[in-house]
């Protein structure tokens, strides 16, 4: 797992406290007189490259931030000037923002340290570049002070140990400034530009919204974690977990061999191509399919059918863009044993009437008709729904699926 070093960010080195306490108390007794022209024009665009653009992740060790001036380029900066004649006493100035917390991080450049530009010079600069504080095409020493703010420095608490920065949008503004006796801080010319993976709104055509996603897969049902017996009677379970919906996974379910690790198990099947995409089944392998949503009903052909009285495992995996590569999201592996299905016809299989339940009644059927139930005495037996039959325990386990997809409000009831 990557560390993260607090002393070091994607533009390079800022804690330099003794080289700080040099330059302070060398601009103390040697005060730097500014004469700034006030009509230099100059201009400046900043690019995010790809590695950037394209992530849904911002991966820690992708962006290479602990490499000091030689990891990846990540943004370039392009800085004109636009007249004939010399731009004098030039800074950049970079922030960087995170949308739920604020400014996290500035750099500028020391006060005794400007830059200038030729008549219609054009300089391209790399993050590299302003971590080694060498500008391509400028002659003047490059020196930057600065670094993470206070938000910065709680982001960086609460991401301890963590490979990747929270999900949020984040900005990078740069910024040319001059400064005068006359005038203070003048900025001449600015660029944002946004930080992470891009996706367009759904029904928003055109329109983009840039995060950094923080992918998580939870399974709902069916079965439980490795270790927790659970028991299921349907052999054609709907398969459910939290995660994008937009995005495509890959369904694994094997069957318990009793001889390999459910994690062994899983790998070997995931190294035999999916039958969505024309591969076979394993002897072992139940189902292999990509999923486009966050759920699947276990078909009834083009599988190897679920049998009573076996165990089986099951995983969901999908793959992210990250600043360095792509990165697999895996759930955790659950499991569940098919019950004889004979066991759901007797009296003592009619599964108990719990408050979900309860719930999922009232909100299917009104208060009103439950109250009638109630009164006249009732059993959950079976319910069919979406053309398929369920029965038993089946049945009491789709009712509280379908009470946590109203909550969900992916199912929404009309009033009657």
């Amino acid at each position: 797992m990557t560390e993260l070093n607090p002393g070091v960010t994607m533009f390079g080195k800022w804690s330099k406290p003794y080289f700080y306490l040099f330059i302070s108390i060398l601009i103390t007794f040697v005060p730097y007189e500014f004469s700034v022209a006030q009509d230099q024009d100059v201009d400046i665009t900043v690019t995010p490259t790809s590695i950037l653009e394209d992530s849904q992740i911002l991966s820690i060790s992708g962006l290479g931030i602990d490499t000091d001036g030689s990891g990846a380029v990540l943004v370039s900066l392009t800085i004109d000037n636009l007249s004939d004649q010399r731009a004098e006493n030039l800074f950049l100035e970079i922030i960087i923002s995170a949308g739920k917390v604020g400014t996290i991080l500035e750099y500028t450049q020391e006060s005794h340290r400007p830059f200038s530009l030729r008549p219609f010079q054009s300089v391209y600069i790399t993050n590299n570049d302003v971590a080694n504080e060498i500008f391509p095409g400028i002659n003047e020493t490059i020196s930057f002070e600065g670094g993470l703010t206070p938000e910065g420095e709680d982001l960086i608490g609460d991401i301890s140990g963590s490979t990747s920065l929270p999900r949020d949008t984040y900005t990078l503004e740069v910024n040319i400034f001059t400064v005068s006796d006359a005038n203070g801080k003048t900025i001449l010319a600015s660029d944002v530009a946004n930080i992470g993976g891009s996706s367009v709104g759904v029904g928003e055509e055109g329109s983009s919204e840039t995060t950094i996603e923080e992918s998580e897969v939870i399974l709902r049902t069916p079965g439980d974690v490795v270790g927790v017996s659970a028991q299921i009677t349907n052999p054609y379970p709907q398969f459910s977990w939290e995660g994008e919906s937009t995005a495509r996974y890959r369904l694994l379910v094997v069957e318990d061999n009793n001889q390999e690790s459910p994690e062994s198990l899983i790998q070997s099947a995931k190294s035999s191509a999916p039958i969505s995409e024309a591969g076979s089944l394993l002897e072992y392998e139940n189902l292999d399919t990509y999923v486009q949503g966050t759920s699947f009903q276990f078909p009834s052909s083009g599988v190897q059918p679920l049998e009573s009285g076996k165990t089986y495992y099951w995983q969901v995996i999908t793959t992210v863009r990250t600043s360095g590569d792509q990165k697999e999201i895996l759930s955790e592996i659950w499991n569940f044993t098919l019950n004889d299905q004979s066991e759901t016809s007797s009296p003592s299989s009619d599964p108990q009437i719990s408050e979900d339940i309860e719930r999922a009644l009232v909100e299917l059927i009104g208060q009103e008709s439950f109250n009638e139930l109630e009164e006249r005495g009732y059993s959950l037996e079976s319910i069919e729904y979406d053309g398929q039959q369920f029965s038993g325990t089946s049945a009491a386990i789709l009712l509280e699926e379908l009470l946590q997809k109203i909550r969900d409000e992916e199912i929404i009831l009309q009033e009657n």
